[in-house]
């Protein structure tokens, strides 16, 4: 029974460790740096590198456009073609690459156009800087071929450069903008290393592909391009109204209470990269349903722990400056239950069964709930952060209510009873 363990499950083991890992070091360290920027740059203008971050997210999206879901599935599949892994490689990253330079100049333009952001002109341009990492660094390549080890000793590199620089060179409140470039040099180093990697280890030859070739791969990442705008609006929306409508401190306290919540959820969404490919290679249904349970207790667990630890988590990563975020966090404990759910029946399971239709559909509607509550909010003078809180945990609600539904329909999850493998 051991050696049936080993062989089956050591694999998505050691990756879900490695991944584990990764995440909490990309989440963890900042938080470390978090209460010195805070105290040292105020909240005000961390409010405004977080409101800038927040738009920026928008041209992370364009420009990965769903590729990092679709090249996922090509490259676990075809690992063992190397011919088929050069022409998978090659294709994504002259996507990327064109998307990049339209984004720039979707940016430039943004920014020429609109007086309150050509004020801060740096400051946007310094956190677009980072976007180069989404070439140079090919995540999506080493979650499909269950290599995770290099990432993360790459990925701490970074992380541990950027927490540190961050002691050394931010002294005042006018050292804000060193905030982005920092950040953006820390992920341009780890990008640079990781090509390399790319190339000389894991032997990947670049070339430039045909027309056909692009426009399949393009076309085929549509769908989940659509689901990730859907995602980043969730995520970016309440920081973005917060920072036209109301001061960038309470975009401050927003984000320090989402980036919490976003945390507690580190240990779920490494799990469920490490079993995208897995379950992918393998469409074992029973092996399905058997995590999806581990992952229901897994999200009760951290539940419990944000809501009872909020103030204290709160009062130590703002070095006391943002008590508004306590509120705001246990609100989000919704968005955290559903978030668990959602994260497993999305890309691991449905997927990866092939059923990306409601996997893309759920996230689409919703935005679409999400936007609609926000329109009734601003109908009825009722906008508060408390109340974006609100709403976005609903929306991750209704993800996880939709998927479930599908996941039952089509036998991947049975919600009573055993589930089949035919």
């Amino acid at each position: 029974m051991r050696l049936r363990w080993n062989s089956k499950y050591n694999v998505v083991a050691h990756n879900t460790a490695y991944l584990s890992v990764l995440e909490l070091l990309k989440m963890v360290m900042p938080f470390v740096a978090l209460p010195y920027l805070i105290a040292t740059v105020g909240e005000d203008k961390y409010g405004l590198v977080v409101f800038a971050q927040a738009i920026i997210s928008y041209f992370v999206i364009l420009i990965n456009f769903g590729l990092d879901v679709s090249a996922v599935r090509n490259v676990s599949v075809n690992r063992s073609d190397p011919e088929k892994l050069n022409e998978v490689v090659s294709s994504v990253l002259l996507i990327k690459t064109f998307l990049f330079v339209l984004s720039f100049f979707l940016l430039v333009g943004i920014l020429s156009l609109s007086e309150r952001f050509r004020v801060h002109y740096p400051l946007f341009l310094l956190s677009f800087l980072s976007c180069l990492s989404e070439i140079l660094f090919p995540v999506w390549f080493y979650q499909g071929v269950e290599k995770m080890r290099y990432i993360t000793l790459i990925r701490f590199s970074s992380i541990f450069f950027y927490t540190v620089t961050v002691f050394l060179f931010i002294k005042q409140e006018d050292d804000y903008l060193l905030i982005p470039l920092l950040q953006s040099l820390g992920w341009l180093f780890s990008g640079a290393i990781s090509a390399y990697m790319l190339i000389r280890v894991e032997k990947i030859s670049l070339f430039w592909p045909s027309y056909r070739l692009l426009r399949h791969y393009f076309v085929e990442s549509i769908p989940f391009f659509i689901s990730r705008v859907s995602v980043v609006i969730n995520s970016s929306m309440a920081k973005t109204v917060c920072g036209i409508f109301f001061s960038m401190g309470e975009v401050a306290a927003f984000d320090l209470a989402q980036k919490i919540a976003t945390t507690a959820l580190v240990p779920l969404q490494m799990l469920n990269q490490a079993l995208f490919p897995h379950i992918a290679k393998n469409l074992d249904r029973n092996f399905v349903n058997k995590c999806f349970r581990l992952i229901m207790i897994a999200t009760l667990c951290i539940i419990v722990a944000v809501y009872f630890l909020a103030p204290f988590g709160v009062d130590i990563l703002s070095a006391g400056k943002l008590p508004d975020a306590v509120p705001i966090l246990r609100v989000l404990t919704l968005f955290i239950f559903s978030g668990g759910i959602t994260l497993y029946t999305g890309s691991p399971v449905l997927v990866s069964f092939g059923y990306s239709k409601p996997f893309n559909r759920s996230v689409v509607l919703s935005t679409i709930v999400l936007i609609a509550i926000y329109v009734v909010l601003y109908l009825t003078d009722s906008f508060s952060i408390l109340n974006f809180a609100f709403a976005l945990g609903f929306a991750e609600f209704v993800i996880a209510v939709y998927r479930l539904y599908y996941c039952n329909r089509y036998n991947l999850i049975k919600l009573y009873g055993r589930s089949s493998n035919v």
